[in-house]
């Protein structure tokens, strides 16, 4: 076993060393949390979503299947890791100890996700609000961990503010805390995009339910998209600092709005009476839901616009959305079957323009980046290169995790208690919180 496992590192350090055998550009990866193809297929036929249907022309996009059940930490941990839950060790949002609740952390992490991979690579990384980045990992590059949105929320603005309140590291490198913290500062917006809650008022009042840490009503749904542009604007300032070879951010946006205000997708009569919109305040669900999508294309086209036409650019949802109540009034969830698709669009070189992605999953965006980027795939993954990428057959590794993750020092962010009842308020914490 011992002789084995040397030989699985030497394996993987003399690929490494070698670099990237074809490397014709950057990566840009974003992912949307809880995009659903039901909504992105009619909005780009009405031709809404200018940047993901140009990103559609100059390549491949379709659906993405995920694996049930749908909790999106196993997922995003799948798609950067390439491996199943059961390999990576991230099964769900919690754990139970006792009487309480704890938070899956970075050190949860038992498997090499695609910023270690290529920064070990010597290539350089920014990643932004992945699932299970706190605390940190030392990376060449900046990380900006999944912690530091519901920092904001608290009020507390622990970033790089003297005197703040004891707490872990957010930022990786230090040097890179007070340029997120201006990131995070007011400032002209980011994308020319209509408010989709300019016309909260004719939403049905259960719709209107406030969230702990933000401002009530429509208000909560607004702070969506003030976090959002904020972890946009934090991607851009790492693009314009250290010019990445492989830039990560995940968007929360779209699957927070959608819990609240799905039922603007559905018919009335999916639901119990108190929960059935008018006529008029179905139509105001709808409309809200579809311009966050129009606002979050906006969002994405800025992103793109920074990265070259033979760059690789993947856009990715972990999962889609489908009718369901909890907690009384949430009228979106992601639990069945019917939201088990997300959507994929790439483009770049090596990917033909105009087509459909064919059968791709979680697991598979791992592999088809590492191929692109010319670096070997490990053969412990469980994911494969997409068959939209024409490339090289990859060199093979037994592993990449032959060597520990460096993360800085494990404490406490600070946050915790936000990050659960936030978890709490939209539903994910039941009965069957933590298990696996």
């Amino acid at each position: 076993m011992r002789a084995g496992r040397l030989a699985a590192l030497a394996a993987g350090l003399a690929a490494l060393a070698c670099g990237p055998e074809r490397r014709p550009g950057r990566v840009l990866l974003v992912g949307l949390d809880g995009a659903s193809p039901r909504l992105v297929e009619p909005l780009l036929a009405q031709g809404r979503l200018p940047n993901l249907a140009r990103i559609a022309r100059e390549g491949a996009w379709g659906p993405l299947e995920s694996q049930l059940p749908l909790s999106s930490p196993r997922i995003w941990n799948t798609i950067a890791t390439g491996k199943t839950p059961e390999k990576h060790g991230i099964r769900s949002f919690v754990r139970r100890e006792g009487d309480h609740l704890e938070l899956l952390l970075s050190s949860d992490r038992r498997a090499h996700a695609l910023w270690n991979i290529a920064s070990d690579a010597g290539l350089r990384v920014g990643v932004v609000n992945f699932w299970n980045t706190y605390p940190p990992e030392r990376i060449d590059g900046v990380m900006v961990s999944d912690h530091l949105l519901p920092a904001e929320v608290a009020g507390r603005r622990t970033v790089a503010k003297a005197g703040a309140p004891p707490s872990g590291p957010l930022v990786y490198p230090e040097a890179w805390q007070a340029r997120v913290a201006a990131a995070l500062g007011p400032g002209a917006p980011l994308v020319d995009a209509p408010d989709p809650f300019a016309h909260a008022g004719a939403f049905p009042a259960w719709a209107l339910r406030g969230e702990p840490g933000a401002a009530t009503g429509a208000g909560a749904l607004a702070q969506r998209l003030r976090e959002d542009a904020a972890l946009a604007r934090i991607a851009l300032e790492i693009e314009a600092g250290i010019h990445p070879d492989l830039l990560m951010l995940l968007l929360p946006g779209i699957d927070r709005v959608s819990h609240a205000i799905w039922a603007g997708v559905e018919p009335p009569e999916r639901y119990p009476p108190y929960l059935r919109a008018t006529p008029a305040e179905h139509a105001a669900l709808a409309a809200a839901l579809e311009a966050y999508y129009v606002y979050t294309d906006a969002l994405v086209g800025a992103l793109v616009a920074r990265f070259g036409p033979e760059d690789l650019v993947l856009v990715v949802s972990d999962h889609g959305f489908e009718a369901g109540v909890r907690l009384g009034f949430l009228t979106g969830t992601h639990q069945g079957e019917a939201a088990a698709q997300g959507v994929l669009f790439a483009r770049g070189h090596g990917i033909a323009p105009g087509r459909r992605a064919g059968a791709v999953g979680v697991a598979d965006v791992a592999p088809t980046v590492l191929a692109w980027l010319g670096l070997p795939l490990a053969e412990d993954m469980d994911g494969h290169v997409a068959g939209f990428l024409e490339a090289p057959a990859p060199a093979r590794v037994p592993s990449y995790d032959v060597r520990p993750v460096e993360r800085l020092p494990l404490g406490e962010s600070g946050v915790e208690a936000e990050i659960v009842e936030r978890l709490r308020e939209l539903g994910y914490l039941d009965a069957h919180a933590g298990r696996p």
